[in-house]
């Protein structure tokens, strides 16, 4: 398979590509011309050529993501608030699935965060604070609407993807990511799991076994190490 990883050095990207590639698959990147590449040999190692291809250009620059879908058979979106500000969340996303029209991709997972969509009724709001770190100092002074918040954007990149019903998606809310290694334990469950915790190794093995199986299309799952579901 081929596919388009959009995320740039989010750890959730990095480890989809290095799994990605050890399956067997063709991998399209896009970074952003800042990135640095931790194995900085990838771009002109001509042993990657044949598995990898690196793609690179603003979060805005709409002829890129044509470039990055270029030949791709699905597209993976793994946005985190490290490498990407919320408000880039749901404009990206619409430039993605933009280019996959133009490049006739109709399969495509997208990550997004525990507490999105109508997972929100279970949202932990230590966890929610988490996320909104930088935000909820003037959240809580100025009253702003949480529409602002990072929870909030994921939902509305969500919604954005459901809108268009030629598309075959699937979406991933993982618990909070942490740099850990693939253990293939999680739980995965079309219910929503509370709080915990899980590796971006593991939201990226839960990627690519969803793009493995079409019988998880058009479905939402939650994803953490934990027992406890609604």
């Amino acid at each position: 398979m081929r596919i388009a990883v959009i995320g740039g050095m989010g750890l959730v990207a990095q480890e989809l590509i290095v799994q990605a590639m050890e399956e067997g698959h063709f991998v399209s990147w896009y970074l952003k011309p800042t990135d640095e590449l931790p194995d900085r040999t990838l771009e002109s190692d001509e042993s990657y050529m044949q598995v990898l291809r690196i793609v690179r250009g603003d979060w805005d620059d709409e002829s890129k993501y044509n470039d990055v879908l270029d030949g791709c058979d699905a597209v993976a979106v793994a946005l985190d608030i490290q490498h990407t500000k919320p408000e880039q969340f749901v404009p990206t996303q619409r430039l993605v699935q933009k280019a996959m029209w133009k490049n006739s991709i109709k399969r495509i997972v997208l990550v997004t965060s525990h507490g999105a969509g109508e997972s929100s009724r279970n949202l932990d709001w230590g966890f929610w604070a988490k996320l909104n770190v930088n935000q909820f100092f003037y959240i809580f002074l100025n009253m702003i609407s949480l529409c602002w918040s990072v929870v909030a954007q994921y939902t509305e990149q969500e919604s954005v993807l459901c809108g268009d019903d030629q598309l075959v998606f699937t979406i991933i809310r993982p618990a909070t990511v942490i740099d850990g290694l693939l253990t293939g334990t999680y739980l995965a469950s079309p219910q929503h799991v509370f709080g915990g915790y899980i590796s971006a190794a593991d939201v990226a093995d839960c990627i690519l076994k969803a793009l493995d199986h079409d019988m998880d299309a058009a479905q939402s799952f939650s994803i953490a190490y934990s027992s406890r579901v609604a």
